[in-house]
């Protein structure tokens, strides 16, 4: 029984050993369970941020290989895009965004740039009308033999009356017949008056020789069938007659002389030696250079559009004034100092700005069209020079605007759209401020050079009705005249009594 007892205390003794040895090792797997919990735990947030590192290296991975695979074409569409944008531009240039001739802008339909100002619609107080009117030296004139005065009356002598007028022309065919001793053989020639007429429609009313003959032989009812060659010695003799200096001594006694010139055809003109050379199956350029001012035109023909024609015309070699011109390289080497035209570089103002989206160019327009109203102002009110403050002011402006174009030029990317264009405006005002300023700086010097461009308009209309000049002779016959005509203009003088001058009369006075 003893025995049996000590088996169970044994057997509880080592139940309980083993118990408590299971208890630790249990212990011992709950903690290795929990170590393999959290590296689960570890393991799965690890495999999570692996997934999401992939997944960006991968799209990454593709974005860099997209870019990679697109930038040749991106770069290539952007190209295509600026060119697109420099021809559309450059289409679109006229002569009211450019310096472009009127005469190229071709059928496109030009919008009016004229800037709006305060005044009324219509006709400006105080401008020169012009309306029919009976003169008020009718008798004068009549004594004269400039007019007749044709009275047909309806009312008896000492009636009351009113006077209804008609204000015409008469057109009759004049036979003078002369006679003299025998002494030389007769002979018979074409009145002054007559080579009056025709001189002037063909230079003034730019009238072509052909229907220039048509419109004489239908106006003398058959009468006179006036040749070519006839009207071309009729010219060639009233340019003979002209003596141009003294046009050109009051140019050279003048404040400013303005300047341009345009390019016109000619079937002959002198080559680099000085011989006639003759076009054949087509036409040479030449060109027609203007000297002018408010009161005197003197035109020039020159075969080549360099300084060296310059220094032959022999007037800018002499003169030590304002030169206004359109910004021409040459002009700049004559004078004491050039004016630089404003018109022209407001127009390519305004094309930077609307064809090439340059804002800061609308600034720099602006206030050169203030500048210019301001002067305006002053001169109508009787100054004659800029107030010094102001003055100062204005070339500030000018310095900051041209800062603020050279930054705008530094953020820009070579050979994008609008940078030459910008580049070249910025270096021309930053070279050239003081032609650009002189109009400001002296109110003598005009802002724009619209008198050259205005006394040079013509050409290009007698090229369209002719075509083209037949000979160099008439070339320099027509610029010759047209100076002595367009003086008479400015001076207000009769043009027909100034070519009547130059014309020979076919009998002497009093015959």
């Amino acid at each position: 029984m003893k025995r049996t007892n000590n088996d169970i205390i044994r057997q509880l003794e080592e139940l309980t050993l083993e118990n408590e040895r299971m208890r630790k090792e249990n212990r011992k797997l709950k903690e290795e369970n929990r170590d393999i919990r959290a590296e689960n735990t570890r393991l799965l947030k690890r495999v999570e941020v692996l997934e999401a590192t992939i997944e960006e290296r991968i799209e990454k991975a593709a974005l860099e290989a997209v870019s990679k695979a697109s930038a040749p074409l991106l770069a290539k569409i952007e190209e295509k895009d600026n060119e697109i944008l420099r021809l559309k531009a450059q289409q679109s240039k006229d002569s009211s965004n450019s310096s472009k001739p009127p005469g190229s802008n071709g059928f496109t339909r030009i919008p009016n740039n004229r800037e709006k100002s305060e005044k009324k619609q219509g006709g400006q107080h105080g401008h020169k009308g012009s309306r029919l009117n009976i003169p008020e030296n009718l008798e004068e004139l009549v004594a004269s033999g400039i007019a007749e005065h044709i009275i047909l009356s309806e009312v008896s002598e000492g009636e009351p009356y009113v006077s209804d007028w008609t204000v015409d022309l008469k057109i009759v065919t004049v036979f003078t017949e002369c006679r003299r001793k025998p002494v030389k053989l007769p002979k018979i020639e074409y009145g002054s008056q007559l080579k009056v007429i025709a001189v002037y429609l063909w230079v003034i009313g730019l009238i072509a020789v052909k229907r220039l003959t048509q419109f004489l032989h239908e106006i003398s009812y058959g009468m006179i069938s006036v040749s070519k060659a006839a009207i071309a010695q009729f010219t060639s003799d009233a340019a003979d007659s002209i003596d141009l200096t003294g046009s050109v001594h009051d140019l050279l006694n003048g404040q400013v002389i303005n300047t341009d010139e345009t390019p016109i055809k000619t079937s002959e003109r002198p080559n680099k030696n000085g011989v006639l050379e003759t076009a054949e199956k087509t036409t040479f350029n030449a060109y027609i250079r203007t000297y002018s001012n408010e009161t005197t035109t003197v035109l020039t023909a020159n075969p080549y559009k360099t300084e060296e024609s310059i220094i032959a015309d022999n007037i800018l070699t002499r003169f030590h004034g304002t030169v206004s011109q359109d910004h021409e390289a040459k002009f700049y080497n004559f004078g004491n100092s050039n004016a630089t035209c404003g018109a022209h570089l407001t127009r390519e103002l305004k094309g930077l700005a609307e064809l090439f989206l340059l804002n800061w160019a609308a600034e720099v327009r602006l206030f050169f069209l203030d500048m210019n109203n301001h002067k305006n102002y002053d001169v109508h009110n009787g100054a004659t020079v800029c107030a010094p403050a102001l003055l100062r002011g204005f070339e500030r402006r000018y310095d900051e605007l041209l800062k603020e174009g050279k930054l705008r030029l530094v953020t820009m990317t070579p050979k994008t759209f609008g940078y030459d264009e910008l580049r070249k405006m910025v270096n021309r005002l930053d070279k050239y401020k003081d032609n650009y300023l002189l109009f400001i700086r002296n109110y003598e010097a005009p802002f724009t050079n619209n008198q050259a461009e205005r006394d040079l308009r013509h050409c290009k209309t007698k090229q369209k009705v002719s075509g083209c000049f037949r000979s160099w002779k008439g070339v320099l016959n027509y610029c010759k005249i047209r100076s002595v005509l367009d003086t008479a203009k400015k001076r207000n003088a009769n043009l027909f009594d100034s070519l009547l001058a130059l014309i020979p009369h076919s009998f002497p006075a009093g015959q």
